[in-house]
């Protein structure tokens, strides 16, 4: 790619639809919830969909639910169900993950910046994990 045009170059760069944070195994859900409340705010605001001063008791209610699930070890139930982006920690897995993705148009997603903030996040709160992109797969079906 050295001598191909800046508009080529762009062009093959590969677009992420989605990510997988995945903990080290040692890792248990109980771990997450000290840097719950801020981990999810912080989602939100890069997501750039915050609540308006009518909502921010649903998103704190949302907080406080989840926040109780991982204080006892447990999964949490859900949260922004209805946002641009979401946030889901899947079911009947071994070890601790989320997956962030987007539900905007393509062209439109952040994905790849929201990951790399919330990696970033995680790492200063000593939370070792992996980035896996694109490993959603039902949403790989809906792009074939």
């Amino acid at each position: 790619m050295k001598n191909m045009p800046k508009k080529e170059e762009k062009e093959m760069e590969v677009t992420k639809h989605n990510s997988l944070i995945r903990f080290d195994q040692d890792i248990e859900y109980k771990d997450l919830a000290p840097i719950f409340p801020d981990l999810y705010r912080l989602f939100m605001k890069l997501a750039d969909q915050y609540p308006e001063e009518s909502k921010k008791e649903y998103t704190e209610m949302l907080i406080r639910q989840n926040l109780k699930d991982l204080q006892n070890n447990r999964k949490p139930t859900g949260h922004n169900r209805e946002a641009r982006y979401r946030m889901i920690f899947p079911i009947d897995r071994e070890r601790v993950e989320f997956y962030l993705y987007p539900r905007i148009a393509e062209e439109e997603s952040e994905i790849e910046d929201i990951t790399a903030e919330i990696s970033n996040f995680l790492e200063e709160n000593e939370l070792d994990h992996e980035i896996i992109w694109d490993d959603m797969e039902y949403l790989k079906e809906e792009k074939d």
